[in-house]
């Protein structure tokens, strides 16, 4: 049988599109299987291995709603507010500030890894921090990192938050511009838990 070139450009398309379509089924088929493979194993996975942070608490006195101060000032009025959430059964801490002028965020999780905390910070005027290897010493939640400097470039620093009481807060902040040999307080603050 003869068939024209019209003819056979006519057919041709709906040949294609039917390989296509079925291809695509396919393909959502498979990718279906994948996820619900995917959802079963996680759903075996104990919860411990899930949330490692569950029996971790050495940074639960964090969280909160916190006023702050100049630490030598307990009774100025407030310069600006914490609000800090636990979240993912304690693995991630999430601080939103509200300064009088400025406005900051932080991002501290727990690496299960280590063993230990990693805190970033970024706020409004663009000013970053990056801080590994946050341990709870001595009273106090230590973490040391770098900031970035006001040319763009990396500064050691190091950030203190003493856990000083149930409703009070030490938060010394410090630069290093000498490789940690010598230390300049930049923040020396107070945070008071605000009472519900």
């Amino acid at each position: 049988m003869h068939t024209s070139r019209r003819d056979r450009l006519t057919v041709a398309p709906r040949c294609s599109t039917t390989r296509r379509a079925l291809r695509l089924s396919w393909c959502l088929t498979l990718a279906a299987g994948a996820l619900a493979s995917r959802l079963h194993a996680q759903a075996a996975v104990p919860d411990s291995v899930r949330y490692p942070c569950r029996n971790v608490h050495t940074f639960d006195y964090w969280e909160g709603t916190w006023d702050a101060t100049p630490w030598s000032k307990p009774d100025a009025p407030p310069g600006g507010t914490l609000h800090n959430t636990r979240e993912y059964d304690g693995c991630v801490f999430v601080e939103r500030w509200e300064g009088k002028g400025n406005r900051g965020m932080s991002m501290v999780i727990y690496d299960a890894t280590k063993k230990t905390w990693r805190m970033f910070w970024n706020d409004d005027a663009n000013s970053s921090n990056v801080f590994d290897d946050g341990v709870y010493r001595d009273g106090a939640m230590r973490f040391t990192g770098w900031a970035l400097g006001p040319r763009g470039n990396l500064v050691m620093a190091s950030n203190v938050l003493q856990n000083v009481s149930p409703d009070t807060i030490r938060h010394v902040f410090s630069v290093s511009r000498d490789s940690g040999k010598t230390w300049t307080v930049l923040s020396d603050g107070r945070f008071t838990r605000r009472k519900p």
